[in-house]
């Protein structure tokens, strides 16, 4: 009976020891997830951040190995590792090092960013054909949307509800042209949700 519970105290010994050596692998994961409109596709990267020898073990190279198949290891992949052109879902990384004892892992869930309206910081309304109007990037997906613009003064000097177009260059209402200076916009991506606002700063220079 006491060999038995020998053995079976070193056994668990011998499994804490590993759970222990696992944790030896410090990591850093970087994600970029799939763009608006999958303008982009994802990437992974996962990055030790203790490499080397530690605990008196030549701990590298390293492998990385992929959920979706991806497997890397020396000389390019020693101390990172990355996958690109993802799309939307779950992939899982599994580090092991030189010695096959040390191991970690990491879940990364790659999603698709919302998109918004995303308004210039500055137009050149100058007539020169290059940049002579405000472009606000993804404006097409909002149909329903409302722009408006203020002077420094709180006075509104454009407004537009519908698909914009990246039109406005630079005159107001009236259609006289505005002089150079910071503008304020309040964006409501749909008008008939108040909540769904951009606001921020444009400026004119000629």
């Amino acid at each position: 009976m006491i060999k038995k519970i020998t053995i079976i105290n070193l056994g668990f010994l011998f499994l804490l020891c590993q759970c222990i050596l696992a944790q030896n692998i410090h990591y850093a994961p970087y994600q970029r997830n799939v763009g608006c409109q999958h303008s982009y596709l994802g990437t992974a990267t996962i990055v030790v951040t203790n490499y080397g020898n530690y605990g008196g073990v030549q701990r590298t190279p390293y492998t990385y190995v992929w959920s979706n198949g991806t497997t890397c290891t020396t000389p390019y992949c020693d101390t990172s590792s990355t996958i690109t052109d993802l799309e939307v879902g779950t992939y899982t990384v599994t580090i092991t090092d030189a010695q096959d004892a040390d191991f970690a892992s990491y879940v990364f869930t790659i999603v698709e960013d919302v998109c918004h309206m995303a308004p210039a910081l500055v137009f050149t309304p100058n007539g020169d054909g290059i940049n002579d109007t405000w472009y606000i990037n993804n404006a097409y997906l909002f149909p329903n949307s409302e722009i408006l613009i203020y002077n420094r003064l709180g006075q509104k000097v454009y407004d537009h509800k519908g698909v914009y177009d990246n039109q406005w260059d630079a005159k107001d209402i009236l259609g006289v042209p505005l002089p150079d200076a910071a503008y304020y916009y309040v964006i409501y991506e749909d008008r008939t949700d108040k909540s769904s606002i951009v606001k921020g700063c444009v400026s004119i220079v000629r």
